[in-house]
């Protein structure tokens, strides 16, 4: 795996920035709202224990005045003090234990600070009292010998750190919501720019060469916009240079070909004065000739498509009478039923194409005519003969299925046959250009379609070509149209059509 496929994003550059800036605005908000909460409990206990020993030492020294009047009993001094809310009072004395409260007892006084303050020292601690977390303080009363103990309760602190950490919680959360906005308002200025020129480059690709980006006062962006438009410029310069030259080699081929062609005629025509090994020679020349005016039509052709400057005349036409046209062409019978004869089967025998309903494409008619014929001569010379043509509807798609009764293709080849000059199996020893399949792709690609390799049922090879349906005013209907059984689906998907027609 490269560098950039181990630290490649599994989100969307909006969808990265977006989080980016959520997850930054989370980060600090936590920090911030956690910080926040340990200084303000640390300022509030540190207050409320505070304010629990000022109260306990202004409690005792009550206390401790009351039971120095004579005869004051310990409940009744204990009892005409008044704590604030939430607190209670408890006296050690003598061994016995008094309190203002039935509700905090003994056991509320943790034993580290009974023990401070049976040896003569004032000390706090936290404690579990009978309403939750509290304060208990200790403090020594020698003068009447005993010991004096206030329990506080802080639920109100517990109450207030609560209200705090929603609070700040709440905060965070809105922080980061307001950071994932940001995040998508500067995802959608720092995209934008690339759509803009997603879009030229779509444009492009379809042909339009004369396509450029606007200009931009924005620094950062004028580099790319200008190198961006050089290159489209440098691109389209290159296009038309070669179109240009492949016109030129066109005309300058093309006449001397032609001449050497009609020169051949000549001699075809006076072949019975040739001597026999004149005639072998003749023949050899004649095919090769015209093997090299099919390959010079071929490379042609394909140099237009590649330079994308092919003149498309399109039409709205019916696939099917293009199939029977280049069938017919191909010296295959079509009356009343297309039909082509098997390896050892005389003609008439074998059912190529039923009458069918119109199915039209647009398309330009000569070029998918062309791709026809080069499908059915792969067939023919390199597939022992065609054993059917299928033309079928797929949903928004047509569909033209070649079966033939060759030994088929191998998978590995099924996408490398179609390369140019490219030979699969058996088929590397039969003649032809090596272009014919080339073009069919390219020709059909051309006409946003695709083209396909699979294995025939009977066994052989099956080239598909898929072109869109061209609907017009909805007036067209699903149809389907083969000679085997393909009822009972409405409108099929491709690759289910064909494994039902392949079965």
């Amino acid at each position: 795996m490269t560098r950039a496929g181990r630290w490649r994003s599994p989100l969307g550059l909006r969808a990265t920035v977006m989080v980016s800036f959520a997850a930054g605005a989370l980060t600090v908000s936590a920090l911030l709202a956690l910080s926040t909460y340990v200084a303000a409990r640390h300022y509030l206990v540190d207050q409320r224990e505070l304010t629990a020993l000022r109260q306990a030492f202004v409690d005792a020294s009550v206390v401790r005045d009351g039971l120095l009047t004579a005869g004051a009993r310990e409940s009744d001094v204990i009892g005409s003090v008044s704590p604030p809310a939430g607190s209670d009072i408890l006296l050690y004395r003598d061994g016995q234990w008094f309190s203002s409260s039935l509700r905090e007892g003994s056991a509320s006084v943790p034993p580290e600070v009974l023990r401070s303050s049976l040896s003569g020292t004032a000390s706090l601690a936290w404690a579990r009292t009978s309403d939750g977390p509290g304060i208990v303080v200790g403090v020594p009363l020698p003068a009447v010998r005993g010991q004096f103990f206030e329990v506080s309760s802080t639920s109100e602190l517990a109450g207030t750190l609560t209200t705090l950490s929603s609070v700040l919680l709440i905060s965070a959360l809105v922080t980061t919501l307001g950071g994932a906005l940001l995040g998508r308002t500067a995802a959608r200025r720092l995209v934008a720019p690339l759509d803009t020129i997603s879009g030229a480059a779509a444009n492009i690709a379809i042909g339009k060469l004369d396509t450029r980006l606007p200009g931009t006062d924005d620094p950062d962006l004028a580099v790319i916009v200008g190198s961006f438009n050089a290159m489209v410029e440098t691109l389209q310069d290159r296009i038309e240079r070669d179109a240009r030259f492949a016109a030129d080699l066109s005309h300058e081929l093309r006449s001397p070909l032609t001449t050497l062609k009609a020169s051949v005629e000549v001699l075809v025509r006076r072949r019975d004065e040739l001597s026999e090994r004149g005639q072998r020679a003749l023949d050899l020349v004649d095919g090769e000739l015209e093997r090299l005016r099919q390959s010079l039509e071929d490379l042609l052709e394909l140099g237009r498509l590649d330079a994308g400057v092919a003149t498309l005349d399109l039409a709205p036409t019916d696939l099917g009478e293009l199939v029977r046209q280049a069938l017919a062409e191909r010296h295959h019978s079509t009356d009343p039923l297309v039909t082509l004869p098997g390896p050892a089967s005389p003609p008439g025998d074998a059912d190529l194409l039923p009458v069918l309903p119109v199915l039209t494409v647009l398309v330009d008619k000569g070029q998918i005519h062309r791709a026809l014929l080069n499908l059915f001569t792969n067939a023919d010379v390199h597939g022992a003969g065609l054993s059917a043509v299928t033309v079928v509807r797929a949903d928004d798609q047509v569909m033209v299925i070649v079966d033939d009764n060759g030994p088929g293709v191998a998978p590995a080849d099924r996408e490398r046959i179609f390369d140019r000059f490219a030979r699969a199996g058996s088929r590397g020893s039969r003649p032809g250009t090596g272009l014919g399949l080339s073009l069919v792709v390219e020709t059909v690609q051309a006409h946003g379609g695709a083209a396909w390799c699979s294995d025939s049922p009977s066994g052989g090879a099956r080239f598909v070509i898929r072109l869109p349906l061209f609907v017009r005013d909805g007036l067209d209907r699903p149809n389907e149209i083969s000679h085997e059984d393909v009822s009972g689906r409405d409108q099929p998907d491709a690759v289910e059509l064909e494994q039902e027609l392949g079965s």
